[in-house]
């Protein structure tokens, strides 16, 4: 029997997912889920700090990880040109800072600010040039941690739509994390914590918010952390990124969300064929395309 509407919710990289197919019999769409969560789960442990088995952890650990697969390689290699694209505001080695403020908070989110000598020890660690890559393995130096976050949500949303993609399907929706559309029908997509509606068809769009994730209860430190300052930035409430890949939406839009107003439209613009919606800390919203 044909469903108009199949709709399956779940998490990715402790995000929550969704995928929407449109028009498909119901067996098919539950064949399609079936396979969609088995390559999350398999992306998820190469690239989930959550997992202590995950590759990214391994690597974290033990700062080497041998034979690396063909994923960790490919989000690392392009995660490494974003932060040099975008003057190291885009930063995958930030994760002893983040750890640094997680532990502080953690114990009361509106106590004091953390110690400057501490923050100042974990920037030392947060030196993407120090990351080796290469086919056999990938190392960094002890102290140091990885996070893929701001860019692994958007590439796995890339891998299901391909996936989707080889089976024919069109008229889909998919949600981890990040959004994108297969070709076909147009959709609205609402920017969160906001009215403002996207309409999206064959793209990706990707959110950066404080808000996200925040340490503080006062919203000051939150995870988009400025690894010059160590500071978390608060020029913008979100920055949202529209693009052929939710990769690079995802990528750019934490770029950005991290270098703050003065560098916007600067990296933007390294980033061509994105269109970048800032919705200002004073309110509104501020729109380019590059």
């Amino acid at each position: 029997s044909v469903q108009s509407r199949h709709e399956w919710t779940g998490t990715a990289l402790g995000a929550e997912g969704r995928l929407i197919f449109q028009g498909l019999d119901n067996r098919k769409a539950d064949r399609l889920t079936g396979l969609a969560i088995a390559e999350i789960d398999r992306l998820e442990k190469v690239f989930s700090l959550y997992r202590p088995d995950s590759q990214i952890s391994r690597l974290n650990r033990d700062a080497r990880l041998e034979h690396p697969s063909h994923d960790l390689q490919v989000v690392l290699a392009i995660a490494l040109d974003v932060w040099r694209r975008s003057n190291g505001a885009f930063n995958p080695a930030i994760q002893p800072l983040w750890q640094v403020l997680a532990r502080h908070f953690a114990v009361k989110a509106d106590r004091a600010d953390p110690d400057l000598g501490q923050i100042s020890a974990a920037l030392n660690l947060c030196k993407p040039d120090q990351i080796l890559l290469n086919h056999d393995v990938i190392m960094i130096k002890p102290g140091m941690a990885l996070t893929l976050n701001g860019i692994a949500q958007g590439y796995i949303t890339d891998q299901i739509v391909a996936l989707l993609r080889r089976h024919g399907l069109s008229n889909t929706l998919v949600q981890l994390g990040e959004t994108r559309a297969l070709p076909g029908r147009s959709w609205q997509v609402q920017i969160a914590g906001t009215e403002r509606l996207i309409n999206l068809t064959n793209g990706a769009v990707a959110t950066s918010a404080g808000s996200g994730t925040k340490f503080s209860d006062d919203g000051r430190w939150h995870h988009l952390i400025d690894p010059e300052s160590g500071r978390s930035c608060r020029d913008f409430s979100s920055v949202t990124v529209c693009a052929s890949s939710a990769l690079i939406a995802d990528a750019v839009s934490t770029a950005l969300a991290v270098a703050g107003r003065d560098s916007t439209a600067r990296i933007a613009r390294r980033f061509p064929g994105a269109r970048v919606l800032v919705r200002r800390a004073t309110g509104g919203f501020a729109e380019f395309s590059t």
